[in-house]
C-alpha cells in the first residue's frame, strides 16, 4: 500500500512539472516585444502616468564608482524621495497603499 501511494504521488508530482512546461510559452508575438515595450524580463517598460512608478531603463555599464572591495557605488544616491508615508500622513497616501498596508499602520502607528 505504501510503495502503491509513493509511486503515485511521484506520478502527479511528475506530470504537474510538466504541465508547468507546456503552460510557461508565449507566442511569438508576445516574445517579440522583449526589448521593444518590455524588458528583457518581460515586464512593461513605460512608468505609470503619475511617474511615480518611472519607466524602466536599464542599468548603465558604468554604473558608479567600484571601492576598494570591489563593490559598486549606489548609482541612485542623487535620486530625492518624493514623498515619505508615515502613522501621521498616512491618511493622505492612502491612495497610495495596499489595503493591508494602510492597516499596519493604522493597528501599529509607533512601529509601522
Amino acid at each position: 500500500m505504501k510503495i502503491t501511494k509513493g509511486l503515485l504521488q511521484v506520478g502527479v508530482l511528475g506530470l504537474s512539472l510538466l504541465a508547468t512546461s507546456v503552460m510557461a510559452a508565449v507566442s511569438d508575438a508576445e516574445a517579440a516585444k522583449l526589448g521593444t515595450t518590455l524588458t528583457p524580463m518581460g515586464a512593461e517598460k513605460a512608468g505609470n502616468a503619475a511617474n511615480t512608478i518611472p519607466a524602466w531603463s536599464p542599468m548603465p555599464t558604468n554604473a558608479g564608482a567600484v571601492d576598494d572591495k570591489g563593490f559598486l557605488a549606489n548609482p541612485y544616491a542623487s535620486e530625492k524621495a518624493q514623498f515619505t508615508i508615515t502613522a501621521q500622513n498616512v491618511d493622505q497616501y492612502k491612495d497610495k497603499l495596499a489595503p493591508g498596508q494602510y492597516a499596519m499602520f493604522k493597528r501599529y502607528p509607533d512601529t509601522y
